[in-house]
């Protein structure tokens, strides 16, 4: 792997290898482990560069493992739809739930109160104790992807047909109708938008709560991959080749056109926003890993190439480096300068 250029050079550390390639990647509380879910249906946990013990094997592979934002508890979905809540700490699971499909996310709410998971054309919800709590079934399409609100208290289910919204009942409490396949949702913030991207090559959001409608079209191809800033002011999307990014301040993106960053030759793979900033990362599966600043001047701040595509990028939770997997079952850790940590005010 090596280094590109930028305004100020990262540090790449490659700090373990797994045997198959990487589904998932997520940082617990504090950034102390780093657990990779793989295709394989092993989940390696790793503590700098050292293996612990890790949750029991998914048959059919791994889809998706999501650390507690608070507590050492590691949520893991399997394509065998088995989704399992193990206790790090103490090396058990907790409890587990199944459904008929396979899991395709696992996604714990802002509250820290419970996680849901996306199986089959079923929704499973599970608290922190393992036990489950809700099932929200009987869905016409496979459900794709899922979002909180900030405040926990709502679900979006996204699927062929549009959004389903859940509480703390077993039936929706609304329903977003679209006429495709929902690949992605995202919650802004603030709590006034939900976007989604969509197999149709569109991006299509409402405005919670009076369902105002945009629909964002033109590209490429479909779209899996987007990110809101802290604010809500901006919503980054993923196309083969680049990265557009669309206002939403004052009236909003309609009738306007996106800012668009090209750094890429291939589809991306990841795209998430530094945690306390606007700094964006995006990664390719041609290898390569970008960083971007909108407020900069050279707007490409960084850029590091990898000697294999990746699988999949993600931020610490300190926001100070990014985890990287590569197909080959390299993992690897960018670390960021200091002038690009969050919370640094003399950036150029």
């Amino acid at each position: 792997m090596t280094t590109g250029t930028g305004t100020d050079a990262v540090t790449v550390t490659r700090i373990g290898q797994v045997a198959d390639h990487p589904a998932s990647l997520a940082w617990s509380v504090h950034d102390a482990l780093l657990a990779v879910g793989c295709l394989d249906g092993t989940v390696s946990v790793l503590e700098g560069s050292d293996l612990r013990a890790a949750p029991p094997i998914h048959p059919l592979g791994v889809a998706d493992a999501q650390w507690h934002p608070r507590l050492p508890l590691l949520a893991v979905g399997g394509l065998d739809g088995v989704v399992r809540l193990w206790d790090a700490e103490h090396g058990e699971v907790l409890g587990e739930a199944s459904a008929k499909g396979w899991c395709a996310q696992v996604s714990w709410s802002p509250n820290e109160r419970e996680v849901a998971a996306a199986v089959g054309k079923t929704v499973l919800r599970l608290d922190t104790s393992g036990a489950e709590v809700h099932r929200h079934g009987d869905h016409d399409a496979t459900v794709a992807c899922l979002a909180w609100t900030p405040d926990g208290r709502s679900l979006a289910a996204g699927m062929n047909g549009g959004i389903w919204w859940y509480q703390d009942g077993p039936e929706p409490w609304k329903t977003f109708e679209y006429a495709g396949a929902l690949l992605t949702v995202a919650v802004s913030p603030s709590g006034r938008w939900i976007a989604s991207g969509n197999h149709d090559n569109s991006i299509h959001c409402w405005r919670l709560w009076t369902e105002e409608e945009l629909f964002m079209s033109g590209y490429e191809q479909k779209i899996q991959q987007i990110a809101w800033t802290r604010d809500s002011r901006y919503l980054a999307v993923g196309n083969p080749g680049e990265v557009t990014v669309w206002d939403f301040s004052g009236k909003g993106p309609r009738g306007s056109k996106p800012t668009q960053f090209s750094g890429h030759v291939r589809r991306i793979v990841a795209l998430a926003y530094q945690p306390g900033s606007s700094l964006l990362m995006s990664a390719g599966a041609e290898g390569r890993l970008c960083l971007w600043d909108p407020r900069a001047k050279r707007r490409l701040v960084s850029t590091t190439q990898f000697d294999a595509e990746i699988a999949t990028a993600v931020w610490s939770r300190s926001g100070d480096r990014v985890a990287v997997a590569l197909v080959d079952g390299t993992i690897a850790v960018v670390e960021l300068p200091a002038v690009w940590r969050p919370g640094n005010r003399s950036r150029r």
